[in-house]
């Protein structure tokens, strides 16, 4: 068939305009793919750069980091606070950008790396802020931290490289694509010129950008390699035949190569040659895992270019580019990490072998009451092994019977109070043991700070200290008896050859027995000196102390010694006021610290002078002086003046004789009578010593009434203030109050306790030393300070009864008494009556009026436990003593001697008295009628038990009465 021109015009134009319609479709349809794959490489291009960003600022926040760790400066922590968020906005922006499956399915897993390293990073910081640098170093420096950046840097490498690898399979299909363009462009030739044009412009143009995304990942990976040159770990990469392919700046530092000496060479050459099979078999084996495997943590040596070998850590991976696989290893010198841990082993365990050589009992126990820490000697004072001891609880490592005797120290200690007792312990190889048993409360840290957290055991064996301590009285024992006995008849018959009684000696033997006289006295003086001073140190030495009046027993004192001021020619004067002073004192105590003061005044005064001694007021204290115009207390000497066996060295001094003793022993006495000595000196012109003890007040005892008295209503009943912190034990100790004869308020913390004494007025106080908001010690001081409470009685009711007595050692006055718990009802009552009343001392007083001296002893033998006795065998002597003394009772016998009044005209002399004792009648005979109204109760000698005496003494001692208080 023939066709027309303009028909095969027609099939031309129409055949062009299909063509260029094929062309157009095909032209478009490769465009949009190639217009994909470069957004796709721009997309990948784009992850590249901001993984290589994050990458930087994880090191930039790492760097923040570790430099807050080391400074601890806010400034550094806002600064790494604000690289950490830069850090998280980065990896957004990435995982934004994320164009190709295979980066996809890394992503997750970088995204979980970098949460975990960045919630690491921050508990190092905290750790730094609760603990402190090295807690926080060993953290940062911990494997999980060097795991997290391996597998960071690993993740980074592989999806960089999967990204490489679909940048090149976008490269081939571009290729393809543009292939095709130029076929359909040269069979469309003339009828598509304009389209072709436009197609080669449009080829040239994504050429173009390819070009351009070439150079920006080449750019990345130039990024990525400086990146990994200024990684302060060193970075190996490997063959997969062991050949290294680079190595940092890091690398080459550690080793000491330059890249080009290590570049082809195996990876072995930087090990010792011991371990360079061991890591062959390692490297070959890694070979047959899967690409994208990580391993991390393992230790091996390395060997430097100069021989020496050094400690690392390595972290493996691989990844494969162009084809090739390769494999990365991330290496950190842990030579000093490894020294600084070794070097704390080894002090850990010259620390441990030091304690376990301790034989002191060590332990540390928690606030679960779980033994965390002990050493040896705690072991074997129980006889178990470290895994019977280590983790278990105190019930479960004493036994229970023992563990209920110190449970309530335990709690105390948990508490937050120091405590300190003794305990008896069997051995398990038998034979009991005493220790000495110390607990210390540990607080804890930062929020902590003020919550007991556990406490420190420390217990030492006095077994020994005890055994010496027997001997040590046993001797004391002996000398005061084998050696006072002889001494005294040896003084007494020398005493008497001086006076004549043999005959008038010669007088060169009256010269002899003189100095043996002498010696004989200053033998007595230095036996019974070392006995005193041996008392005090074993506590041992008791006081009886008492109101009594000062001036007659300087009186007493001065009589006593102007015998021996005589001898030395030497005057005693006393200057005392006319007002009575008086303080709460032993007599016999006092009497003995006047003596040594005047013994060593005479022995140090010239002949012809005179010691004065002064007794005065001096701001609410009674002061005693004695004054002597000898040659003064070389300056050099002072500071150990009342030191044992103190004396001053020059011959003078030494020649005065005496072991030294008198003024520590007269020191520790007035001490303990709440005082102070010291002394004042001039050389040349003399000493004065003086001693200030409390001077007691005439004070009217206050007595709180809970209403009006009216006539016929009973005198009211002394009010008790009762302080204590668990409620349950103040309610008893207030039904106690109220069947003996007391009223009672009851408050549970200090602050209530001081605000009540602000507004009531009480007889007396009970104070527990374990309150909610303060110690009772304390408390007991702040009382002794305020104006209102200062002579306020307060008897102490606690279970720590005994550490608190020792805390007012020096201070007697400030409790009136001292109850352990559980209380003891009888002795609750009576205590309170004793300081109510200003009686003084630790058992009642009982005067026994008694003619019968037997029977005083077996009396006093029957009832030593419940009280102090005190005799009078005639009634002048009785009355003699109530007018001197205070006393809880009187026993009283009706029938005393032949030429004695009845022992019933005593009955006027005790009601005349404030408060007026108990009288228990004890005698022979029938008791009239009359008599009876006067007796508490009534006992016959011959139909009297001993048990019937003893629990009739102790009704008569704690039986409601009426309370007079003493004016």
């Amino acid at each position: 068939m023939k066709f027309t021109f303009r028909t095969k015009i027609n099939l031309a134009l129409g055949a062009g305009l299909a063509l260029l319609l094929l062309i157009s479709v095909g032209s478009y349809s490769t465009i949009k793919g190639l217009l994909d794959d470069a957004r796709t490489e721009r997309n990948s291009q784009d992850t590249v750069l901001l993984l290589d960003r994050m990458v930087s600022q994880l090191k930039t926040t790492e760097s923040w980091q570790r430099k807050y760790l080391i400074t601890a400066d806010t400034g550094d922590l806002k600064a790494y606070q604000a690289a950490r968020t830069g850090v998280k906005n980065t990896l957004a922006e990435a995982r934004a950008a994320v164009a190709t499956t295979d980066e996809q399915r890394l992503w997750p897993s970088l995204e979980v790396s970098m949460a975990h390293g960045l919630e690491s990073m921050d508990q190092s910081v905290k750790t730094r802020q609760e603990s402190g640098l090295p807690a926080a170093a060993v953290q940062a420096s911990s494997d999980s931290n060097r795991q997290f950046r391996e597998n960071i840097d690993s993740l980074v490498e592989s999806i960089k490289a999967n990204g490489s690898l679909a940048l090149q399979r976008l490269h081939d299909r571009t290729r393809s694509s543009a292939q095709v363009i130029k076929l359909l462009i040269l069979a469309g030739g003339l009828l598509s010129l304009g389209p072709l044009g436009w197609a080669i412009f449009m080829l040239n143009h994504y050429e173009a950008k390819r070009r351009r995304a070439e150079a920006q990942l080449s750019d990345s990976v130039a990024m990525s390699r400086a990146v990994t040159e200024i990684m302060g770990e060193g970075v190996i990469i490997t063959t997969a035949d062991g050949l290294i392919s680079n190595v940092n700046a890091a690398g080459l530092k550690l080793f000491g190569y330059e890249l080009p000496e290590l570049l082809g060479r195996p990876v072995t050459q930087l090990m010792p040659v011991r371990h360079r099979p061991a890591f062959e078999k390692y490297f070959n084996a890694r070979l047959s895992q899967p690409e994208g495997f990580r391993e991390s943590g393992r230790e091996t040596r390395g060997l430097r270019k100069n021989g020496d070998e050094i400690a690392l850590q390595l972290s493996f991976g691989n990844v494969t580019v162009d084809g090739k696989r390769l494999f990365t290893s991330i290496v950190h010198d842990i030579t000093e990490t490894k020294r600084i841990s070794d070097a704390l082993r080894a002090s850990e365990s010259r620390m441990r072998q030091v304690i376990d050589a301790v034989p002191a009992l060590i332990a540390y126990v928690d606030a679960e009451q779980r033994i965390q820490f002990h050493n040896r000697a705690y072991e074997e004072s129980l006889g178990l092994n470290y895994d019977q001891i280590h983790g278990k609880t105190l019930r479960e490592v004493l036994s229970s019977d023992c563990y209920e005797e110190v449970r309530d120290k335990v709690e105390e200690a948990l508490a937050g109070y120091s405590v300190s007792y003794e305990r008896s312990q069997m051995k398990p190889q038998g034979g009991l043991r005493d220790y000495d048993m110390k607990y210390f409360p540990r607080y804890g840290e930062g929020e902590q700070k003020d919550r007991v957290i556990g406490f420190f055991a420390l217990g030492n064996d006095i077994t020994e200290l005890k055994r010496i301590g027997r001997m040590k009285s046993e001797f004391v024992s002996t000398v005061s008896h084998e050696l006072r006995t002889p001494l005294t008849s040896i003084r007494g018959s020398l005493g008497l050859i001086a006076g004549g009684v043999a005959g008038v000696l010669p007088d060169k033997a009256k010269s002899l027995v003189g100095i043996a006289k002498d010696n004989c006295e200053r033998l007595i003086r230095l036996i019974n000196d070392i006995l005193d001073s041996e008392k005090i140190e074993s506590g041992k030495m008791r006081f009886e102390l008492q109101v009594t009046e000062l001036k007659p027993l300087l009186e007493q004192a001065l009589a006593a010694n102007e015998g021996f001021a005589a001898q030395h020619k030497v005057a005693l004067e006393l200057d005392a006021p006319d007002d009575t002073l008086r303080a709460t004192v032993d007599s016999d105590r006092f009497m003995q610290v006047v003596t040594n003061l005047l013994s060593n005044a005479v022995k140090f005064s010239p002949p012809q002078t005179a010691i004065q001694v002064r007794l005065l007021r001096a701001d609410g204290r009674v002061r005693v002086e004695v004054r002597d115009h000898g040659s003064g207390i070389p300056q050099e000497f002072r500071p150990r003046i009342f030191q044992k066996f103190s004396q001053a060295d020059s011959s003078d001094t030494r020649q005065k004789g005496g072991p030294g003793l008198g003024l520590n022993i007269s020191r520790v006495i007035v001490e303990r009578m709440s005082g102070r000595m010291d002394f004042s000196s001039e050389v040349g012109a003399g000493t004065t010593f003086f001693f200030e003890l409390p001077e007691w007040p005439t004070i009217k005892s206050i007595v709180a009434s809970t209403g009006p008295v009216t006539a016929g209503q009973p005198a009211p009943r002394p009010r008790i203030l009762v302080c204590a912190d668990d409620p349950d034990v103040a309610q008893l100790i207030g039904m106690m109050l109220d069947k003996g004869g007391f009223d009672a308020d009851m408050v549970h913390s200090a602050a209530q306790a001081l605000e009540l004494l602000t507004i009531q007025a009480y007889a007396a106080m009970t104070v527990d030393l374990r309150l909610p908001d303060r110690d009772g010690v304390s408390l007991i001081r702040a009382l002794r300070d305020e104006k209102h409470t200062r002579h306020l009685p307060v008897v102490v009711v606690s279970a720590m009864a005994e550490e608190g007595r020792l805390q007012f050692n020096n201070q007697p006055l400030m409790v009136s008494g001292w109850l352990e718990k559980p209380i003891d009802e009888n002795r609750l009552i009576l205590g309170l009556r004793r300081a109510i009343a200003g009686i003084t001392g630790d058992k009642p007083r009982i005067l026994h009026v008694e003619d019968d001296q037997d029977i005083q002893r077996i009396t006093a033998a029957i009832s030593q436990d419940l009280a102090t006795f005190v005799f009078a065998a005639t009634l002048e002597e009785a009355r003699t003593h109530l007018r001197t003394h205070v006393v809880d009772a009187v026993l009283l016998d009706l029938d005393l001697g032949p030429e004695e009044a009845s022992g019933s005209s005593l009955f006027g002399d005790i009601a005349q008295l404030e408060p007026a004792p108990p009288v228990v009648i004890f005698s022979a005979s029938d008791v009239s009628d009359a008599d009876r109204g006067h007796a508490t109760a009534i006992l016959l000698k011959a139909k009297t038990s001993d048990d019937e005496l003893r629990a009739t003494l102790m009704r008569t001692l704690t039986r409601p009465r009426s309370f007079h208080p003493k004016t």
